[in-house]
């Protein structure tokens, strides 16, 4: 095995190696419910959820949920200015990024991709003048940085007739992802933590979208409630059966304003100590394929909204601790794959 080749497969490099730069998300609320929730979308869902749907910190809704340009300003300011991002995704993330007839879709999405040429054009005219030329000249930034879209979703909210609206795009020359939050395999826990689908539904949908040519990321959490070690691994096993193409991990956190924050107080929920997670990990992406793209391997809060039993480990430390495990084991990502879509075995020695 070469000892210096990559022991994780990160989707960060692998969008590197595809467009020769960094390329970043903008999460974008377009305004989507969640099938799951009442009208409002403060009430009901799923047990972990927090109340906003989970959308990007520095895109945190005001009092009024800020156009959709708006926010996409916003992002790409943000970005540009700090990071000199000259690469993007457009990421409907919060809430249920399907929840509509196809031609509101249609409408929505084409609407976002031309608020994202009309943000880029308006940011370096409206905020470059009068900023030192160096600051200035990273808000230059082409509407031809669009490289692709991310659709967040749920299996049980997904169908031929959306990802075939999808792959209009893909035939555009765009870089599709569908994002399905599975978070376990198990169907007792997916009742217990209220998803409302069970692992059918999302082997269905991961198979809708692969015959559509779409890409599939799958979403896992770690250490919910009632959760062994070998339950946690298997679920990813059975998302590594579908090949996915990318995977997301989050460990089991306690967002404020979730219905497991209400049954906190009453000693019901407890939480996986972070020191478990490099070891586990790293279990979990050896039954993963070589290809499959690592998304991330943590969940991602403010220290504000979460009830925390123990200090989180930042994200790159875990990441470096999980290097390291692998290390420790002479092993990599897909070292115990077991093949998929009655694809091929690797051997014991990783070949």
């Amino acid at each position: 095995m070469d000892s210096e080749a990559p022991r994780i497969h990160w989707h960060s490099a692998s969008l590197r190696e595809r467009y020769g730069l960094p390329v970043w998300r903008l999460g974008i609320d377009a305004g989507f419910s969640c099938p799951h929730r009442s009208d409002d979308r403060l009430l009901g869902g799923c047990r972990f959820c927090a109340p906003d749907g989970n959308i990007s910190a520095y895109q945190k809704s005001r009092p009024v949920l800020p156009s959709v340009e708006a926010q996409i300003s916003r992002a790409l300011e943000f970005t540009a200015r700090r990071y000199g991002a000259q690469a993007y995704f457009l990421y409907f993330q919060a809430y249920t990024c399907t929840n509509a007839p196809v031609e509101t879709l249609r409408r929505i999405y084409d609407e976002t991709i031309t608020a994202f040429a009309r943000a880029c054009g308006q940011l370096y005219e409206t905020r470059g003048p009068g900023l030192p030329p160096k600051v200035a000249q990273r808000l230059r930034v082409s509407p031809q940085a669009l490289k692709g879209i991310i659709v967040g979703t749920r299996p049980d909210c997904f169908d031929a007739t959306k990802a075939a609206l999808l792959a209009e795009y893909a035939q555009r020359g765009l870089e599709i992802w569908v994002e399905f939050g599975l978070q376990s395999s198990h169907d007792d826990t997916l009742s217990f933590i209220k998803r409302n689908h069970d692992v059918s539904s999302y082997r269905a949908a991961m198979e809708i979208a692969r015959h559509a040519g779409l890409k599939r990321t799958t979403h896992l959490m770690l250490g919910l409630p009632g959760e062994s070690r070998e339950m946690m691994i298997e679920s990813a096993r059975v998302a590594a059966r579908t090949e996915t193409e990318g995977i997301k991990f989050h460990d089991f956190r306690i967002a404020r304003g979730s219905a497991f924050a209400r049954s906190f107080p009453a000693g019901e929920i407890v939480q996986i100590h972070p020191a478990r997670l490099p070891s586990l990990l790293a279990d979990c992406l050896e039954v993963i394929p070589p290809a499959t793209e690592i998304m991330r391997l943590s969940s991602d809060f403010r220290p504000e909204e979460c009830i925390d039993l123990h200090p989180p480990l930042d994200k790159h430390i875990l990441a470096h601790l999980v290097e390291k495990e692998l290390i420790r084991r002479g092993s990599r990502q897909g070292w115990r794959f077991d093949g998929g879509l009655g694809g091929p075995s690797l051997s014991e020695n990783g070949a």
